[in-house]
């Protein structure tokens, strides 16, 4: 084989490895949209529910023939692979909203009832802080929800000992705060970030705490759970491993 052939013969096999390489990047990519698209998917359904939950409260009552409003037939954006145009925008429409009535709606009342809760618990905790330090409130709560150690949703959560002068989780359901309604700028954030934390938006800035206290007071509860971190103003904690509870460890570091 002279120089030439071989010279042919390499650019051709360089050329083949790079439309393999710009085939698996293309598919990587359609992979990785697809699960964004499934992740948007969920949270614009949620904004949905929200929304139609609104309706709902404003109503009141809705009688069971309600049909939804044209604006939520087509609810949610997918981005699909095409052969022709390898990536399409297209619309998907909520699972079968012609058999939606109150008991949906009910649900939907629920869910903004929750994010409701957990706006109250941002504002009268956290509305000075920023809104790193409002999320991080936030998730604390999200945590025990998750937590089998403590009520199953974010109102039981928040309001959890709420009806004893003394063992509220929250001090303000129990001392008198809410005498004072939340409003302004300040409770438009508060809502603003409850929504950001209920659909899932970010990382657990509180590495998985369960517990928070402000930098002016040293709760006796602290010594047997594990120090996260400090942000603004309130210090993070969470329970111990089983091996950190062996070994003793109940605090690390700041961040």
């Amino acid at each position: 084989m002279d120089l030439d052939a071989a010279r042919s013969q390499q650019k051709q096999v360089a050329t083949a490895l790079h439309m393999l390489a710009t085939l698996v990047l293309c598919a990587m990519t359609v992979l990785l949209l697809n699960g964004a698209s499934d992740r948007a998917r969920e949270q614009d359904e949620t904004l949905v529910w929200q929304a139609m939950a609104s309706r709902y409260l404003q109503a009141g009552d809705v009688d069971a023939a309600w049909q939804p409003p044209e604006e939520l037939r087509f609810a949610s954006l997918k981005l699909e692979a095409d052969t022709d145009a390898g990536i399409v925008l297209t619309a998907r429409s909520l699972d079968d909203l012609r058999t939606f009535d109150n008991t949906h709606l009910e649900i939907a009342a629920g869910i903004s009832a929750e994010v409701d809760c957990l706006a109250e618990a941002i504002y009268y905790e956290a509305r000075s802080e920023t809104f790193v330090g409002q999320l991080a409130v936030a998730q604390v709560i999200l945590n025990r929800v998750d937590n089998r150690n403590y009520p199953n949703s974010i109102c039981g959560v928040v309001y959890q000992g709420s009806e004893r002068r003394t063992g509220c989780q929250f001090t303000f359901t129990c001392d008198g705060s809410m005498v004072r309604e939340p409003r302004g700028r300040s409770w438009r954030r508060s809502q603003l970030v409850s929504q950001h934390a209920f659909m899932g938006f970010g990382r657990d800035v509180t590495r998985r705490a369960t517990h928070y206290h402000t930098v002016a007071v040293d709760p006796y509860w602290n010594d047997g759970l594990v120090r996260t971190r400090r942000i603004g103003t309130h210090i993070f904690y969470r329970f111990p491993t089983r091996r950190e509870r062996v070994a003793g460890i109940v605090r690390e570091r700041d961040a």
